[in-house]
């Protein structure tokens, strides 16, 4: 784990939260474990953990399940 991460929380999907420090502020942010685009809920600047805690714990209660890609498979007939 990043030494700037405060704390990670995992999802249904494929990525994982972070909860990290702001620099120049105290001010804990929230992003997407390899970047991306965050959920509106978790936009913005957190005074405490315990506030990112109670954001995060109330979006992933409420989050649906990421469909996984379909993967195609061929079945070869044989003679």
């Amino acid at each position: 784990m990043d030494s700037k991460i405060a704390r990670s929380y995992k999802t249904k999907g494929v990525k994982e939260l972070q909860a990290y420090i702001e620099p120049g502020t105290s001010h804990y942010k929230i992003k997407y474990e390899g970047g991306g685009e965050l959920p509106k809920q978790l936009e913005g600047a957190y005074t405490s953990i315990s506030m990112v805690d109670t954001a995060v714990f109330n979006f992933l209660n409420t989050e649906k399940e990421t469909p996984k890609k379909k993967t195609e498979t061929v079945s070869k007939e044989e003679d």
